[in-house]
């Protein structure tokens, strides 16, 4: 599926290796999947290239190789662009190429009818798994997951026509840094689709005061997914529906990267608890995807047509320097405001080369060390009481919540409880012997803690501290509310652990924080 052929009689790319128009047959042209180049990208190609290709650059009649930025027009490679600074070299002589003067809907019209039985294929199967898989988890509310990009719109559309109706939640998850014209597509889906119920997820925490908390994600530590897309949705599900959770039908396709090769059709264990996802075009290339918009003429995202790969965050680490060229072109002010960021931020983590971190340092520099790190280190002392006590001295958060968070160490009892201090038991959840007592002082920010466990106390020790790190650097992003299996904890916003619904499973302690998971790295770049 990942091969691009060529009819030279049709002119057009194919799917296979024989045109289903002509019968002729084909020419493998690309070891890759080709994509459609239109008229906003082709005018900024003509700034940059000679002038002696523009009869080539024509939309329907030029394509594109995305993986090493090669132009094909008649199946011919006849320019490469160098992404990182936009600089065109031509590959072949243009009057070797003759570029056809057809009409776009003559154009489409042959590029349908050479690739029909591919693509049947292709959508009755797609049709097929979305029912057999809506049968098999009965009970399951049914969505799509929609991000506004053209693998999401494929399956909108495949959803709809596979169970014949349009009234198919759809939930976008607004990172609140979307591409603009992502924003504008997804009015206009709402418009032409009225009866569709369309819901957006979106995080309380403002991506720009993160980031300055805890430092700009990079390919390294990307935790904006966490913060401001995963979590919020994994509220949103479990709100919708509690018990027997939900269905939903994504755009993942195993093409996009390495990492998503591996990713099975039907998934059961990911990030959001009570959520099963399917993927109706995981074996799809990118011309497949394409060949579908453009036959059944769906209106797809803009920014595809300015010259983007793939729609998503606007300062996604993982934007490739064609896309970050094309922000600063399409987004010029977008562009600009982020740069001012990282320039602060750089300067803020004293950065020895602020201007570098903010063109390409940021990307691959892990975490946000030189700013909050105190957050990350606990003051523990041994307490004069007791061998088996330790005083801890908090130095930032609020001390009132030390009982929320160490709830999921076990049950607890409350001794004594006034306006200046409390005292509290752990409780092993299943034999109920007393593990910890816990006594917290409101005024000083003193917690001492009298480990009373003869066996695994190290380790209980250990994961009673980390909870305190948490405390000391939480900023309430939801990803240990995410991580739990009993929904006994609300952390949108605030921290509050439900002590009837926690079962102690320890879920919430063993993820990864990752705002100290930033504090703590030392980053390089």
């Amino acid at each position: 599926m990942g091969r691009t052929y060529w009819c030279h009689t049709c002119h057009v790319p194919l799917m296979g290796d024989a045109c289903l128009s002509c019968g002729s047959k084909a020419k493998d042209i690309c070891s890759a999947a080709i994509v459609p180049v239109f008229t906003p990208e082709i005018q900024y190609l003509k700034k940059r290239v000679d002038p002696s290709l523009y009869p080539l650059l024509k939309e329907g009649e030029i394509w594109l190789s995305p993986g090493n930025c090669t132009y094909y027009c008649q199946g011919v490679p006849v320019l490469k662009l160098v992404a990182g600074n936009g600089k065109a070299t031509p590959l072949t002589d243009p009057e070797q190429v003759k570029p056809l003067n057809r009409s776009k809907k003559t154009w489409l019209r042959t590029l349908q009818k050479a690739n029909k039985g591919y693509m049947e294929h292709l959508q009755y199967e797609a049709e097929d798994f979305i029912r057999s898989t809506i049968a098999s988890f009965k009970g399951r509310t049914a969505m799509v997951s929609f991000s506004g990009g053209k693998d999401s719109t494929v399956v909108s559309h495949l959803v709809m026509g596979a169970l014949g109706r349009s009234d198919v939640l759809h939930i976008f998850g607004d990172t609140s840094i979307e591409f603009p014209d992502t924003y504008g597509y997804l009015e206009e889906f709402q418009r032409r689709h009225p009866l569709t119920p369309f819901i957006r997820s979106k995080s309380k925490l403002d991506f720009f005061k993160t980031a300055e908390q805890i430092g700009p994600p990079s390919r390294i530590l990307r935790w904006c997914c966490t913060t401001h897309k995963t979590n919020p949705l994994s509220s949103l599900i479990d709100s919708m529906s509690p018990e027997k959770g939900v269905l939903t039908f994504d755009g993942v396709r195993k093409s996009e990267s390495t990492r998503r090769s591996d990713y099975p059709r039907i998934s059961k264990k990911h990030k959001i608890a009570r959520e099963v996802l399917a993927r109706p075009i995981i074996e799809w290339s990118d011309l497949a995807v394409w060949l579908y918009i453009l036959t059944h003429q769906i209106a797809f995202n803009r920014a595809y047509k300015f010259g983007f790969r793939r729609v998503g965050c606007l300062y996604c680490p993982f934007n490739s320097d064609w896309s970050q060229n094309m922000i600063k072109y399409r987004y010029p002010a977008k562009g600009r405001k982020w740069h001012r960021f990282l320039v602060g931020q750089a300067e803020r983590m004293n950065h020895p080369n602020p201007e570098n971190f903010a063109d390409q340092g940021w990307r691959t520099r892990a975490g946000g060390r030189g700013l909050d790190h105190y957050k990350t280190i606990l003051e523990a002392t041994p307490c004069a009481l007791s061998d088996s006590a330790v005083m801890y001295q908090l130095v930032n958060g609020d001390v009132h919540l030390v009982n929320h968070f160490l709830r999921p160490m076990g049950p607890q009892s409350m001794v004594s409880q006034d306006d200046f201090s409390e005292i509290f038991l752990i409780h092993d959840p299943k034999s109920n012997e007393i593990l910890a007592s816990v006594e917290v002082g409101f005024e000083d920010h003193a917690v001492r803690i009298n480990y009373l466990l003869k066996k695994w106390r190290r380790l209980f020790q250990q994961r009673i501290e980390k909870q305190l790190k948490k405390l000391q650097a939480c900023i309430f992003c939801g990803a240990c509310a995410a991580a739990c299996k009993a929904k006994a904890l609300e952390a949108d916003g605030c921290f509050v652990v439900d002590p009837d619904k926690c079962r102690s499973c320890l879920s919430c302690v063993k993820h990864r924080c990752p705002v100290i998971k930033s504090l703590n790295y030392k980053g390089m770049n």
